[in-house]
């Protein structure tokens, strides 16, 4: 039951945030290994030939290019994605929860326990959905003229490009990119589900907190959101490349081998804010999509305890 409440809460969340994740995805790719001549530090730097340096442009430029059918653009896979890695990842934690297997001999002790829970149900929850991952990317990414960025894959739906990658490159194809993803998710979900827990524990001795179970898990997804894309941020951006890069006939990428490869690349080429790219709409979506996600499962959570004792 804690397996199928954690993948029904993320998928609810999940509807609500795509539309940032589509122009997060964007922001990440334009001008993917490009220097940037004559700009100025900043991770909003404008230009005039940038139809994603900011929010606001990124969502005219896709109304205006696709209408709003493109702010969810990949939502099935992207929806597929949250159930199947958050039923796994979320289940797993809530279960190392009841075990008390995250709780230590001091609140030191229970915060290091609950980074490595997390981070481990992170690792296997994105093993399990790494296929549907790398297929809502590249649809994201998908656009025309000059709304296009990076590799422009021409899938026309998720079961199209699951068979279609399948096809050319077998099994293998479905987990190309796998290191970026555990890499993102394993540190995001460190970060969300250690200060999650940790907030709502503070939060909980506080009379205005005890008196909401949803309120107090939209006080901790705030919080938790935060830290969650400030650690998560630069993976996330290796991981969007990854996936999105082309390959050649051996199914290799035709830009970066590794993460570390990525990584320097993107570093040496772009400077920090390279690896920042699109942190606003990464926040944007990551913090709803926190408050949303772990405010339906605590909520779904309550509801069960209610009436199934």
């Amino acid at each position: 039951m804690d397996f199928l409440l954690g993948g029904c809460a993320a998928t609810c969340a999940g509807f609500f945030s795509n539309p940032f994740d589509v122009i997060k995805t964007r922001q990440q790719l334009h001008g993917e290994l490009l220097a940037r001549a004559g700009q100025p530090p900043g991770p909003s730097a404008a230009t005039p030939s940038n139809p994603y340096s900011s929010v606001v442009r990124s969502f005219r430029s896709i109304l205006r290019s696709e209408g709003v059918l493109g702010l969810q653009k990949g939502l099935v896979s992207a929806l597929a994605f949250q159930f199947a890695m958050n039923s796994v990842r979320l289940g797993i934690y809530q279960t190392a929860e009841n075990c008390e297997w995250t709780r230590g001999a001091t609140s030191a002790g229970t915060l290091v326990r609950s980074i490595g829970w997390g981070g481990l149900s992170g690792v296997v929850g994105s093993t399990v959905a790494c296929p549907l991952y790398m297929v809502k990317t590249q649809i994201q990414a998908r656009s025309h003229g000059k709304y296009a960025v990076g590799y422009q894959h021409r899938h026309t739906s998720t079961l199209d490009a699951l068979t279609g990658i399948y096809r050319t490159h077998g099994v293998r194809g479905l987990w190309r990119g796998y290191p970026g993803i555990v890499t993102r998710t394993a540190v995001g979900s460190s970060a969300q589900l250690a200060t999650f827990s940790t907030c709502k524990e503070l939060f909980a001795q506080l009379d205005w907190a005890r008196e909401s179970v949803a309120l107090t898990a939209f006080a901790a997804s705030m919080v938790s959101g935060f830290f969650t894309c400030v650690f998560m941020s630069p993976f996330d951006v290796i991981a969007t490349r990854l996936f999105n890069q082309g390959v050649d006939a051996n199914g290799r990428g035709l830009l970066y081998r590794s993460v570390v490869d990525c990584f320097t690349k993107t570093l040496r080429a772009e400077g920090l804010h390279g690896l920042y790219k699109g942190f606003v709409p990464n926040y944007w979506r990551i913090a709803p999509h926190t408050i949303l996600n772990l405010t339906f499962w605590d909520q779904f959570k309550a509801w069960r305890d209610l009436y199934y004792g």
